[in-house]
């Protein structure tokens, strides 16, 4: 190789690319400060939710679009596929702010303390997976000029952006640790300069969006560093995949001496099925690599593959069925719309990794074009979720309603407060049809109710704060037979409280619900009302004093979703015990001991 007439060595490709990368990081992070700020304030384009979610999300994610495509792709048509994911991301954040407007909806942030909502985080997250995905698909297809690119082609793209990315960020994370770490030498000498300055957000924004994108580039021309990070990654998860097999294969071969009863006790099996299922796609592509032409695997690791490429099947239908249980039992709500779309693309990688695996070649090729096809499903799936096509508040509000009006649930055990605070405009919206409803079994109530709910104040993302005693009448419900809550309880000014921090959720905020069992813990032959917030794990007991005011006197955990326990709290049948550990009293002065747990809360079951 011949040096040039200088006689340095040629550019590595791509180098000159730094100075428009940088100019795009900078100008995203005045972008992002601009907006961030207006947000803090309350003022300009903030005030405007419908135009400011998408400029906020197309700020966050096109620029790096760009950063990426200098090298790799014609100007127009970078600018033309930009713009087309622009349109998308833009979308999501439009309808993100359309369905929010008017309604308190968990999930959506707010900035500071100002109250200034901003995208939700799903919607957040799920932009930037859509704009991966995509983008990957994307610039295949442009390098090989075609809809669909050679397997390998999309394998290192992939791959590469992708640790690009993961080291980016914790280059930006670096460098913000050695500023902080700077800046507690200079208050050794009492100058507070750079303290202050990274306390700045006009300084914050702009400097770590221009170090990301320093580092996207220098992870760009140094591409030994990601194929390294590759190889090493891909070594490390590839033999965890023997260690699922036996898990996954002890877990199936177990279920039919113990049925499929305690696993839908659990009421979360179909999330951790399908985390399980996902944990195996990755693991078993960390094998597969860039498909037949790659490094071969070890031989055991390709027989874990075909098995776990066959058990994949059977985890999906476990979730679905499991799903179904669910939905049949209580409708749909939000999180099962997503089970359900992550079902729908499970799938997708279920059956065609069966296919793959019951081929008879060695190297199972038929994944390559199952991974591509089910990559672009995912979007689709996920651009129909964020938007009203599969919104998951709009067909959980939906369903609810339709089992309301088809009496599954009687009118005084519906949840109001789903549709008021945990199901956007879309709940208002069905609570204003049941306002005026008339064609269902006790429609008058129904239409109390349900202008009750409406006329819930709506303050902050858990819903009213300090709700009345008739918000707590409709979220503490009893699950003791023939023992309301009593009114006393509710009735109670639990926003005088001191210690507000330490009571259950349901008594400080209105969308939070809690279940109540009507037991005597104290031996006195009177109830004691014990609370469980959202159906968790954590009970909280509170007891009436003389003088008739309730105390919170004690909490206690079980174990999570344990029906037993649930049950016997119902039913009171459970024995009270003596501490282990006895409390010391000293001069009349009573020392409370805490006993450490010795093991974990069980679900025992009888």
């Amino acid at each position: 190789m011949h040096n040039n007439q200088q006689g340095t060595l040629p550019a590595a490709p791509g180098r000159d690319l730094f100075a428009p990368r940088i100019l795009i990081g900078i100008f995203q992070g005045l972008v992002l400060y601009v907006l961030l700020n207006a947000a803090h304030n309350r003022s300009g384009i903030a005030t405007i939710p419908l135009l400011f979610f998408p400029l906020l999300l197309v700020t966050l994610f096109i620029p790096p679009v760009f950063i990426m495509g200098l090298q790799r792709m014609r100007g127009t048509r970078l600018a033309m596929w930009a713009v087309v994911l622009a349109a998308v991301v833009a979308m999501l954040g439009y309808h993100d702010a359309w369905r929010s407007a008017g309604a308190e909806l968990v999930g959506v942030q707010a900035f500071g303390h100002t109250g200034v909502p901003l995208p939700s985080m799903a919607v957040t997250f799920y932009s930037g997976e859509i704009v991966f995905i995509a983008y990957c698909l994307i610039l295949a297809g442009e390098a090989a000029r075609s809809w669909f690119a050679p397997y390998e082609s999309y394998f290192e793209l992939s791959w590469k952006l992708g640790l690009q990315v993961c080291l980016s960020g914790l280059f930006v994370c670096a460098l913000f640790l050695v500023l902080w770490l700077g800046a507690a030498l200079f208050l050794l000498l009492k100058l507070h300069f750079l303290e202050q300055l990274l306390r700045e957000s006009w300084f914050n924004i702009p400097v770590s969006a221009m170090a990301f994108a320093s580092a996207l580039h220098i992870t760009d021309v140094r591409p030994d560093i990601i194929r390294g990070s590759r190889t090493l990654a891909l070594s490390l998860l590839s033999w965890l995949l023997l260690i699922l097999v036996v898990i996954v294969g002890g877990f199936l071969a177990s279920l039919p001496f113990t049925g499929l009863g305690l696993l839908w006790a659990t009421r979360s099996a179909t999330w951790i099925l399908l985390g399980v299922a996902a944990l195996k796609i990755v693991l078993v592509n960390a094998v597969f690599k860039g498909g037949p032409g790659s490094d071969p695997a070890p031989r055991v690791l390709r027989v874990c593959m075909r098995i776990s490429c066959l058990m994949l099947p059977v985890l999906v239908i476990l979730a679905t069925y499991a799903l179904a249980l669910r939905i049949e039992q209580y409708g749909f709500t939000p999180h099962r719309i997503l089970a359900c779309a992550g079902t729908f693309v499970a799938y997708f990688y279920a059956i065609g990794y069966a296919w793959a695996a019951l081929a008879r070649t060695d190297t199972l090729a038929r994944i390559a074009p199952v991974n591509v096809i089910t990559a672009w499903v995912s979007v689709a799936v996920l651009v129909a979720v964020f938007t009203p096509l599969a919104d998951p508040a709009r067909l959980s509000a939906n369903s609810q309603v339709d089992r309301l009006l088809a009496s599954k649930v009687a009118p005084e055990k519906f949840d109001y407060s789903f549709l008021r605070y945990r199901s956007a405009r879309y709940g208002l919206q069905a609570l204003a049809r049941l306002q005026g409803e008339t064609n269902v079994a006790n429609a008058a109530t129904v239409r109390e109710l349900s202008t009750q709910a409406a006329r819930q104040p709506a303050q902050g993302v858990l819903g009213a704060a300090n709700p009345d005693a008739a918000t707590l009448a409709l979220n503490i419900v009893s699950r003791t037979p023939g023992q309301p809550v009593p009114a006393s309880f509710l009735s109670k000014d639990w926003k005088q409280v001191k210690q507000k921090w330490m009571l259950p959720a349901c008594l400080n905020f209105g969308a939070v619900k809690c279940d109540a069992y009507l037991v005597d813990l104290t031996g006195g032959h009177k109830s004691n009302v014990v609370l469980f917030p959202n159906s968790g794990n954590i009970g909280y007991v509170f007891d009436q004093a003389g003088d008739g005011d309730w105390q919170l006197v004690g909490k206690f955990s079980i174990a999570p979703d344990c029906a037993a326990v649930r049950d016997a709290l119902t039913k009171g049948t459970f024995q009270l015990v003596e501490p282990r550990l006895r409390d010391i009293q000293v001069n009349g002065q009573r020392v409370e001991v805490e006993a450490m747990p010795t093991r974990s809360a069980v679900c025992s079951r009888q």
